[in-house]
């Protein structure tokens, strides 16, 4: 067995237990264990995204770093953004601190309440109005004493802005209902548009049901799912318009980039299908499912309007983005599902792993793997993590922070760290595989997570450092 499987195994018990307890103090930002590789350009747009600490917007803005904007975020809470995004994004609680004289090109709004959660009493409708539109009028009012002003805003709303449509196909040119959900969609665009007075384009897209696995609707789906049950709401013939995370990203990317997308655009998938349709479709994935119906008037009894979210439906088509040409990568829900949750997940695939070959234990460890991947026909490269900086430093990681882990550059051009980076390493070498299965386990993974990231890595580190220390003294004696 490898020495950091060793010592894994050897430090963990007691170790673990308290490091759990330790956890928050010393715990391993985010944008450290899952390092965001920022492309550099000459002229970096400048974003600001509201919203972006949640399911989507955190998902936005790494790819906006990634494709090398400069950003700046409005949250709520500093901390979790700058745990997120770390040096990568500049952080604000309140848009009046951004400076009249700051340069913004374009502004992303996905700031807003969950809809779905509390019954909508009269003060949870008002928190989700209030929620909306005072963020909203705090970017409009941005705008308006910004010196230079932003070329677009893309604000994202709700198909809820069509009401409740039982079969009509809707487009963009029909009109909102006199019930709650529309009256806040249309209210939040309506602020949106706003902006226009100010010379400012603004593209609305209003967005179906969201898939993806970090969040947002689809993981509470799935716990059904796995367990072999369709969930059929009411009479299960509501249609649901959806649409998977990473063509709603394409979208946004379109209307801050094509000059054409003005006004309101449609963010679902050109197939919508009944909500019985849906969850067979879902709970089939993983199997032969038997269906479980909740009667409509439960439903209405307990939830109240907001079960109109549920059992009442529309059936939303994406017209004007067809129009403009915009080809959508998951068009059917069985292709979406199927690519956010395949049978046979394919592992990520090792290109260049860095590390820091002074730490003996590093070095026995990489010189062991790279062996084992010399025998085996893998073209890894190993290299010194201090001899990349340039690959350090688009993911703002200094030299010394960068030398207390290891990291992995797969195929795709991704940089994965720590346990992840090692589960790839070994998911590719004989006799390494079952460990790599075992601690790719939800659970497993957590614990190897946290012992690897507040335990195993500062140890070794401090460790190393104190032999790094010995060896230049050793060395100034001798040529004293």
């Amino acid at each position: 067995m490898s020495l950091i499987a060793t010592l894994i195994v050897v430090m963990g018990g007691a170790t673990l237990l308290r490091t759990l307890i330790r956890l928050q103090k010393h715990n391993v930002p985010t944008w450290l264990r899952r390092p965001i590789r920022a492309r550099r350009v000459a002229k970096p747009r400048v974003v600001l995204v509201t919203g972006a600490t949640g399911f989507i917007g955190r998902q936005l803005c790494r790819r906006l770093i990634e494709r090398g904007d400069r950003l700046f975020v409005l949250t709520r809470d500093a901390t979790l953004a700058n745990d997120l995004f770390g040096p990568h994004a500049i952080v604000v609680t309140s848009l009046a601190r951004i400076r009249s004289e700051e340069r913004i090109d374009a502004i992303v709004n996905l700031a807003g309440a969950p809809i779905m959660g509390a019954l909508w009493t009269r003060r949870r409708r008002a928190l989700l109005m209030s929620s909306r539109l005072e963020v909203t009028n705090a970017v409009v009012d941005l705008v308006a004493r910004l010196h230079a002003k932003p070329s677009v805003l893309v604000s994202i709303s709700a198909i809820g802005y069509y009401g409740v449509r039982d079969d009509e196909e809707l487009t963009e040119a029909d009109r909102g209902q006199p019930v709650f959900q529309s009256h806040l969609c249309q209210a939040w665009e309506l602020a949106a548009q706003r902006a226009a007075q100010h010379g400012v384009r603004v593209c609305r897209l209003r967005a179906g049901v969201v898939l993806g696995r970090e969040g947002g609707a689809l993981p509470q789906l799935v716990l059904g799912a796995r367990m072999r049950i369709a969930t059929i709401l009411g009479s299960g013939s509501q249609w649901q318009s959806w649409i998977h995370i990473a063509d709603l990203l394409r979208l946004i990317e379109r209307g801050l980039d094509d000059a054409r997308w003005s006004g309101a655009f449609n963010a679902t998938a050109p197939t919508p299908i009944t909500q019985a349709e849906f969850a067979t479709t879902l709970a089939r994935r993983f199997g032969r499912a038997f269906k479980v119906r909740v009667p409509e008037r439960w439903m209405r009894l307990a939830l109240g309007e907001m079960a109109q979210l549920l059992v009442d439906g529309q059936r939303v088509l994406p017209l004007r983005a067809r129009c403009e040409g915009f080809e959508f990568e998951y068009a059917t829900l069985a292709r979406a599902v199927t690519a956010l949750y395949p049978r046979h997940e394919p592992a990520p695939r090792a290109s260049q792993i860095l590390y820091d070959p002074v730490c003996p234990v590093c070095d026995v460890e990489m010189r062991r793997y790279c062996t084992q991947a010399s025998r085996n026909g893998l073209r890894w490269l190993f290299a010194d993590v201090a001899a990349s900086p340039d690959i350090m430093d688009s993911c703002g990681i200094d030299a010394d922070t960068a030398r207390r882990r290891v990291y992995l550059i797969d195929g795709e051009g991704r940089i994965h760290s720590g346990i992840d980076a090692l589960t790839i390493i070994w998911s590719s070498l004989p006799g390494w595989r079952a460990v790599a299965a075992i601690v790719s386990l939800p659970a497993v993974r957590q614990l190897t997570n946290l012992f690897y990231d507040v335990a195993l890595a500062p140890v070794i580190w401090r460790w190393s450092t104190r032999r790094r220390a010995r060896g230049v003294k050793a060395i100034a004696l001798s040529h004293s």
